[in-house]
C-alpha cells in the first residue's frame, strides 16, 4: 500500500482536535460522520454498501467496517428515505452512512445530509449526463448554503471500461474517487471485478468496487485504494449475511 499523508487534510478538510481523524462540523467542534480514507494508518478502509434491514445494521455495528451504504438509486438494495433515517438511527456513530445516488436532484441529496441521515455523498450516475462538473459545483454550492460542504465529502464513482474512464474522472470536483465495474444499465452492485491494472497511479484517493470477494480480497489490498467497496460478495440470496461479513472484515484486518 501507497502512504500518503492524511487525505483529509490534502483536500482541505479540517481535522478534528479531539481525535485527529474524521471531520469537524463547521457550526462548531463537533465531528461528522464524514469518512476519513485510512491510507498509512492502521487498515485499509471498508465499506459494506446496500443495507437495508436493522439485522444488517445489527451485524456491520458488531464487525465494525468504516463505512456503510444506503442505496437512494433504483436498486434492489434500495432503501426510502423513511428506511434509511430509521436505520441510521441504529447504526453505531463510529461507522459512517454513505449515500449512493444515480442522477438524482440535488435537493433531495442536501435534505438528507441536512437530517443526519448520511454523513457523505457517493454519485454513481452518468458524468457525461446528469452528474456533470457543473451539478458537482451546484451540489457544493447548495451545502455551502446550508452550511454543510466542508463537513460532507463527495465521492464520484467511475463505471470502469477502459484507462480513458478513469483519466477523464481524475479532474471532477470530488474528494474521492471510486472506480467500479462498468456493467450495462446498471450502477454498481454487479459483482463483476475489472481489471484493476487499468488504474494508474494518483494522487486523489479513491475506493475500490466491483468483484471484490474473499477470493480477491488479497489483490485488492496489494492496490492503492484506500477504501474497499463490498456488497454482493457479503450476500447469500440477496440478503446480507452475517458470517460473510464477518470473514471479509476479518480477513482485510489480518492482512
Amino acid at each position: 500500500m501507497s502512504k500518503l499523508k492524511n487525505p483529509l487534510q490534502a483536500t482541505g478538510h479540517q481535522i478534528c482536535s479531539e481525535t485527529g481523524s474524521g471531520i469537524c462540523d463547521p457550526r462548531g467542534s463537533r465531528q461528522m460522520d464524514a469518512p476519513a480514507c485510512p491510507i498509512g494508518s492502521l487498515h485499509t478502509g471498508i465499506k459494506i454498501c446496500g443495507l437495508t434491514r436493522p439485522e444488517d445494521i445489527a451485524a456491520v455495528n458488531e464487525y465494525r467496517p468504516d463505512y456503510i451504504g444506503f442505496v437512494f438509486a433504483p436498486s434492489k438494495r434500495n432503501v426510502s428515505e423513511m428506511r434509511a433515517a430509521g436505520l441510521k438511527k441504529l447504526l453505531s456513530p463510529d461507522i459512517t452512512a454513505v449515500g449512493v445516488f444515480v442522477n438524482s436532484p440535488i435537493d433531495d441529496i442536501v435534505r438528507l445530509v441536512s437530517r443526519g441521515i448520511i454523513g457523505a455523498v457517493q454519485l454513481h450516475g452518468d458524468m457525461e449526463g446528469l452528474e456533470t462538473v457543473q451539478y458537482a459545483e451546484d451540489l457544493k454550492k447548495a451545502l455551502a448554503a446550508a452550511r454543510l460542504a466542508a463537513s460532507v465529502p463527495i465521492i464520484r464513482a467511475v463505471r470502469v471500461k477502459d484507462g480513458d474512464d478513469i483519466r477523464r474522472a481524475v479532474s471532477y470536483p470530488a474528494e474521492y474517487l471510486l472506480f467500479d465495474t462498468f456493467v450495462k444499465d446498471q450502477y454498481g452492485g454487479s459483482g463483476v471485478r475489472f481489471d484493476w491494472s487499468l488504474i494508474p497511479h494518483i494522487e486523489k484517493p479513491w475506493f475500490l468496487a466491483g468483484g471484490i470477494s474473499a477470493s480477491t480480497i488479497k489483490e485488492a489490498l496489494n492496490t492503492e485504494a484506500c477504501c474497499l467497496d463490498i456488497s454482493s460478495a457479503v450476500e447469500t440470496d440477496g440478503r446480507k449475511d452475517p458470517k460473510k461479513i464477518q470473514e471479509i472484515i476479518q480477513t482485510v484486518r489480518s492482512v
